[in-house]
């Protein structure tokens, strides 16, 4: 049975608290396309090692996923995570490009923890990880899937790490409702 993890904190006064839960999924049953799609690339460009090297996925092979991509640099002492490239529908979504900002500065706070704990893992782990993501506020609620793989050295030093989105077709609006715009 997958675990869940559970994320949550204090939030503005006047305003309901976010409350979301992640759910890792095995990755040998894989509904998103796009998502097996980019985990298939990945695998066989890492050859025998851990993981691929960065630059091993080209924009090109990833085009019907590349709005939902995200692509961020590993930086060391302490761990922090940047992003590098954000996907134009993720930005679009959420009416800003985070593009070359620090994870560490995300909002909502408990978003913005989920993601520094999820991507740590990857990090440790060097290996893809796909979780379900179900987010609600008050009787709004909205879920999808991620997955993020590491790209790296053949040391096994993770350099970046690439995260592909998939979602429902009423996604969007129903993470509006969650009030993540304008973030």
């Amino acid at each position: 049975m997958p675990a869940t993890e559970n994320f949550g904190g204090p939030h503005e006064p006047g305003q309901e608290p976010l409350r979301i839960s992640a759910t890792r999924l095995p990755l040998d049953r894989i509904a998103d396309p796009g998502i097996a799609h980019v985990l298939g690339l990945w695998n066989d460009r890492r050859g025998g090692n851990a993981m691929p090297p960065r630059g091993a996925l080209k924009p090109e092979e990833l085009a019907q996923v590349l709005g939902k991509v995200n692509l961020l640099t590993v930086l060391r002492d302490p761990l922090r995570f940047v992003f590098r490239l954000r996907g134009s529908v993720i930005a679009n979504m959420h009416d800003r490009d985070l593009t070359g900002r620090d994870v560490g500065e995300m909002q909502p706070p408990e978003y913005r923890d989920m993601l520094i704990r999820h991507y740590t893992e990857a990090v440790e782990r060097i290996e893809p990880i796909l979780y379900r993501i179900d987010q609600a506020r008050g009787r709004h609620d909205a879920t999808y899937r991620r997955i993020i793989l590491p790209l790296g050295t053949p040391e096994g030093t993770v350099e970046m790490l690439l995260t592909v989105s998939a979602w429902d077709a009423d996604f969007p609006r129903r993470n509006a409702n969650l009030g993540f715009k304008n973030r």
